[in-house]
């Protein structure tokens, strides 16, 4: 859902009858993907970072409304978002500066610390202050292990040999995290209902854990194999913002993320002013399945992905899929449950593109750092939609706001119009 770097690799060149041909199979790409040697390694560590993003903020809001109000959980779970969110950017950067491996050991036991230690002040019925800080802090220190994937599976598909395979990897990437958003949800809800609201913690604490000890003890990790450059330690303080196409490029990220957050809080009010609140979680889930499913299927035929202009071409398809979901919502909530896989298709393919695009805009050596700032940019995309949407649907009804939606899309592919990414 995985929210990513590439390295331009013109050092090598292979004769063309040593290139092999594109996968004329449907499954090709994936068949290929398979074969890169690790790539079940990079998968387990893929899905097991971002577990953990997908239960947290639930486990969270569970735990702290034990005591507590539902306001007060809100708070704590935006006081996490917001410690992850401003300080991401600086974690990239440490991990591209210096020796991933400390830096991520490091990180690791500030955040089982945080956590343990929030753990403890709910239970002792601590200040809402304490909790707020702590819930902070574990944001602040969260290894950034599904950013760093991005930059494995960027320089796993930068050989020639792997050529073409970065939108397929990409893709189940982007699967991935959106199968996280729907599984998280549940493990968290069922363990914090069923066994215990400390049990998810430990769980997310030893997802956490795991990713990190199998991250730093893969074969050529992002950073370990070559020792960080002097550009590295030493660049422009702005880093890879120094890019105007990147900053083009964030902030057609910040407005997708928007659009699709929009999306998120308005279906359910719509469905409560229209007498079907049943409906919510039908209209939520198939538009993650939608993204899911999309995302398998266009990394199944990786040239659709290749086009100079993917970004904005996929953002006008996304807000064609908005489009019909606000026109299905004039006829009624069926029409709309209809609609939803439509407005779901390129929801987690568009993320994938960003992703690359954005790593392909990077230096090599400020890659981390790259995907950290789109990551953060996510988490001001997705607050701004939430605030602005509610705030339009509330007023002016929930229509009113859907409309709005394609047109936050279309912005953004106009703004990465000329956001391009390396050719193939």
């Amino acid at each position: 859902m995985g929210r990513e770097n590439a390295v331009c690799t013109d050092a090598l060149t292979v004769p063309p009858e040593q290139t092999e041909p594109a996968p004329r199979r449907f499954l090709g790409a994936y068949r290929r993907l398979k074969d890169v040697p690790g790539f079940w390694r990079l998968a387990s560590i893929g899905m097991a970072s971002k577990l953990p993003s997908g239960m947290v903020g639930l486990s969270l809001l569970l735990l702290v409304a034990r005591d507590h109000t539902y306001g007060t959980a809100g708070l704590a779970v935006s006081a996490l978002a917001v410690g992850q969110g401003v300080t991401a950017p600086l974690r990239g950067r440490l991990v591209d500066r210096l020796a991933p491996c400390p830096v991520l050991l490091g990180f690791l036991t500030a955040y089982l610390m945080a956590s343990a230690l929030l753990v403890l002040v709910v239970s002792g019925g601590g200040s809402v202050g304490a909790i707020f800080a702590l819930a902070a802090a574990m944001g602040a220190s969260a290894p950034p292990v599904g950013v760093m994937m991005r930059s494995v599976w960027h320089r796993s598909m930068s050989s020639s040999s792997n050529a073409g395979l970065l939108a397929t990897a990409m893709a189940l990437d982007s699967s991935m995290m959106g199968a996280a958003l729907i599984s998280g949800p549940v493990l968290a809800s069922w363990l914090s209902l069923s066994v215990s609201p400390v049990a998810p913690f430990a769980v997310v604490g030893l997802l956490t854990a795991a990713s990190v000890g199998l991250l730093i003890n893969s074969p050529g990790p992002p950073s370990r194999s070559a020792p960080p450059t002097q550009s590295a330690r030493f660049g422009h303080w702005l880093g890879p913002l120094t890019s105007a196409p990147l900053r083009r490029l964030l902030a057609s990220d910040a407005l997708f993320v928007m659009a699709v957050t929009a999306v998120d809080v308005v279906l359910p009010i719509y469905a409560r002013e229209y007498h079907a609140a049943g409906f919510t979680g039908l209209y939520l889930g198939i538009l993650s399945i939608g993204s899911v499913l999309g995302s398998l299927a266009l990394g199944a035929v990786p040239t659709l992905l290749s086009h100079d202009r993917k970004v904005s071409v996929l953002l006008c398809v996304f807000a064609a899929g908005a489009g019909a979901l606000t026109f299905a919502s004039g006829l009624s909530p069926l029409a709309v449950l209809l609609a939803c896989p439509l407005a779901g298709l390129v929801i987690g393919c568009t993320f994938a593109a960003l992703r690359t695009t954005g790593g392909d805009l990077a230096p090599e050596e400020r890659i981390t750092e790259a995907m950290s700032w789109l990551s953060s940019l996510d988490m001001v995309g997705g607050a701004l939609g939430a605030a602005l949407f509610a705030h339009i649907a509330a007023d002016q009804g929930s229509r009113v706001a859907l409309l709005l939606v394609p047109a936050a899309a279309l912005l953004a592919a106009a703004i990465g119009w000329n956001t391009r990414g390396r050719q193939p």
